[in-house]
């Protein structure tokens, strides 16, 4: 029958199917000494871009170099985002156990920082899987894009939750939640800043031809091409006002 033969529509889905299995079981299992979380999570999405793009080889070992390349940086990123979270935790039972009319407006306050650093955090993952900069600039260009792409940051924010709700509300779909609970939304993820994160690469690919004679290169990047390319166009906007 030929859709089982290994180049059909059908293996190629499954096989998929299978990568996108594997990279969620390696997430959870990387997850599990906390400290590693980040960069569990950078190799994640590293490994759900190259799905998207169709460049995945050996997805484990795509998996792996992503996690050692990028480890340092996502853990020291992973330990931020613990810390902050810990502080407005602290803060929303504080506030819970304290309530005032003044307390009220802080709560709602604290309320939309929240949620602007929950889309920061989704975003800030991905940016630094694909570019290569310092922590500070990548958490920057995280809040950017959030806010850049609300439509997409958005979907991201509520694709991520999905699975963790309907674990909560109907434990027999645990099975499919152990294979998909992070890659499921990781792929859906990737499939939305891909287009932007391309563009950025190919200006980049433009500025240093010299880096990438033959073929597409597996390493991260760096946004030095997006950077010159707006403030390429922030001079000429001056100039063209100055002219007038």
């Amino acid at each position: 029958m030929k859709f089982l033969r290994m180049d059909s529509p059908m293996m190629h889905f499954l096989s998929k199917v299978a990568d996108v299995v594997i990279i969620n079981l390696l997430t959870i299992v990387l997850c599990i000494p906390v400290i590693t979380v980040g960069a569990a999570f950078t190799a994640m999405h590293y490994s759900c871009l190259k799905i998207v793009r169709g460049e995945e080889s050996s997805i484990v070992q795509l998996y792996f170099h992503s996690f050692k390349e990028n480890f340092k940086q996502s853990t020291i990123i992973w330990l931020t985002m613990l810390v902050i979270w810990a502080f407005l935790g602290f803060d929303f039972f504080f506030l819970y156990t304290n309530v005032s009319v003044v307390g009220s407006y802080v709560f709602w306050g604290l309320l939309v920082i929240a949620i602007l650093f929950a889309m920061v955090c989704n975003m800030v993952y991905p940016l630094q899987a694909k570019f290569a900069n310092p922590i500070r600039r990548t958490w920057k260009l995280a809040f950017v894009y959030s806010i850049r792409h609300l439509p997409s940051t958005i979907i991201i924010a509520i694709v991520t939750v999905i699975p963790f709700a309907g674990m909560y509300y109907l434990m027999i779909i645990l099975p499919l939640f152990l294979c998909v609970c992070f890659s499921g939304p990781g792929m859906i993820a990737a499939a939305l800043y891909n287009k932007p994160f391309k563009k950025i690469e190919d200006k980049y690919r433009a500025a240093h031809p010299e880096e990438f004679p033959d073929e597409e290169d597996e390493h991260i990047f760096d946004d030095e091409a997006e950077m010159a390319a707006e403030e390429a166009d922030k001079k000429a906007k001056e100039a063209e006002k100055k002219s007038k």
